[in-house]
């Protein structure tokens, strides 16, 4: 029998499925749905452990934080930004760009650590890309924890920016 695999927001709407599911605990997302395993898994509740409730809601249900709730959005060091699943690094503030938006902003990731995937969730309660039909959704590659998602704004008009939330990530400043 095949299963068809759903999304994190899909999946949270079912509803229905999360007691059967929440009984293995294999279902840490070691895969993603398009088949690719995550060099890093863990069970469910080794990432309870690991995250607090607002960092599991945006990094393993898909959620989004809400605007300026990190103390990442406005920082302004130099350094390396983290994925908080498996502490990769994924940015440079190099890349960063300040925009009085709530949210981290770069122009782009290093190279091979991020993976993308489209959103066709309806959004969450309090989501500011719950409007959208779909949205292009940022991923660790080597967790799979959803960090964000690249979006166009009339501020940066040359090139789609990632839009990423701040409780995804630690900040690793630049020894002096």
């Amino acid at each position: 029998m095949t299963q068809k695999k759903l999304g994190r927001r899909s999946f949270l709407a079912t509803g229905a499925a999360l007691p059967a599911l929440a009984l293995r605990p294999d279902t840490a997302a070691a895969k993603d749905e398009g088949g690719y395993t995550y060099p890093i898994t863990r069970t469910e509740a080794e990432w309870r452990d690991r995250l607090s409730p607002i960092e599991h809601y945006v990094l393993r249900e898909g959620g989004t934080e809400a605007p300026r709730s990190s103390t990442l959005w406005n920082s302004k060091g130099v350094g390396t930004y983290c994925c908080r699943g498996c502490d990769l690094t994924l940015y440079d503030s190099l890349q960063k760009i300040e925009l009085d938006k709530g949210w981290v902003f770069f122009r782009h990731s290093h190279k091979d650590t991020v993976m993308t995937d489209l959103d066709l969730g309806q959004g969450m309660a309090g989501d500011p890309f719950a409007e959208m039909r779909a949205a292009m959704e940022v991923h660790c590659r080597r967790c799979g924890s959803h960090l964000g998602h690249i979006v166009s704004l009339p501020e940066v008009p040359d090139r789609p920016i990632h839009c990423i939330n701040g409780y995804a990530l630690t900040f690793e400043a630049a020894e002096a």
